[in-house]
């Protein structure tokens, strides 16, 4: 649990080093609100997504094929300079023991990504958690993000992507690989 008052402590001192005046009108609520946010953004700490996909699945009976689920929406914090970046995660699995219900994947990658992180290991630390969690046979997991601490800092250049991609099981090798990379629009 996030410590609120000491959080919002460090904001105004944060504000104050900048010649802010934390007590001003227009800043006397941004140390709570941007505690708040704090607390929401790094909802993730501490939380690991596999027992959730765990339960969540269900024995495999259905699906005899790859699973794709493409274009999530996800965002995450760069724990460089605490500024967000945001895209689009594309998921492929082979299933093995069980099945997971697609809100599973999203809860996987909302937990993985409110915490502050690389966009490498966000992609890695889901296809961990899929694999871990549901026993699948093959995962592969590609993201495709935006960085505001390329846009708005050193070389501000707006609209650029950065593509990650982590791959497990029998979709580390060919010819498997190959179609996993299709099911995500990899080509």
């Amino acid at each position: 649990m996030p410590d609120l008052e000491r959080a919002e402590r460090a904001v105004a001192e944060y504000l104050a080093a900048y010649g802010l005046d934390p007590a001003s009108p227009v800043l006397e609520r941004t140390p709570h609100r941007v505690a708040r946010l704090g607390a929401e953004l790094f909802a993730g700490v501490g939380v690991d997504p596999v027992p959730a996909l765990q339960a969540a699945g269900v024995p495999e009976v259905v699906a005899r094929g790859p699973v794709a689920f493409r274009d999530i929406p996800f965002r995450s914090t760069c724990e460089h300079h605490l500024l967000r970046f945001a895209g689009e995660m594309s998921i492929a699995y082979l299933p093995g023991e069980r099945v997971a219900g697609l809100g599973a994947l999203v809860a996987a990658i909302e937990t993985v990504s409110a915490r502050p992180q690389l966009q490498e290991r966000v992609t890695d630390e889901v296809a961990a958690a899929i694999e871990a969690g549901l026993g699948a046979a093959g995962v592969l997991v590609t993201a495709s993000a935006e960085h505001d601490c390329v846009a708005l800092r050193g070389p501000r250049i707006v609209g650029s992507r950065v593509v990650t991609l982590a791959v497990r099981g029998v979709y580390a090798a060919e010819p498997a690989a190959a179609e996993a990379r299709a099911l995500v629009g990899l080509g």
